[in-house]
């Protein structure tokens, strides 16, 4: 499963859902987007984020990000590793499935500061 965003210039950015669930949660942890623009981004359907909520999360990520170290992840409950992704499969723990790089999220940030007319995401 994997999502695009896209900006009304055809920039996109391309997530996939072990990286794009943490970042969701890491947005709700962080009060960022309402949580019904949070459950609509989770799904496969269009959903088109302003200018000003594009901001609104490239502001956050600037603030989150130094606190993440360049090899780090963000666990899907939010807490930081620096243990290798062995992308093996964890069928008990399904949470240890996901995690969003701090380079996936810097990619995202940058995404977000250059959207200034906002972005779609199907």
């Amino acid at each position: 499963m994997s999502w695009t965003l896209r900006t009304p210039d055809g920039r996109s950015l391309r997530a996939n859902a072990w990286n794009w669930r943490p970042t969701l949660e890491l947005l709700e942890r962080g009060r960022v987007l309402d949580e019904e623009t949070l459950m609509a981004l989770g799904c496969n359907g269009r959903v088109e984020l302003s200018g000003a909520e594009a901001r609104q999360i490239a502001v956050f990520l600037d603030g989150y990000l130094p606190g993440v170290p360049g090899e780090g992840r963000v666990l899907l409950d939010g807490t930081v590793t620096t243990e290798p992704d062995t992308f093996e499969f964890h069928r008990e723990e399904l949470d240890r499935n996901y995690s969003a790089t701090a380079e996936w999220l810097t990619d995202f940030r940058d995404f977000c500061r250059d959207a200034p007319q906002g972005f779609t995401c199907s």
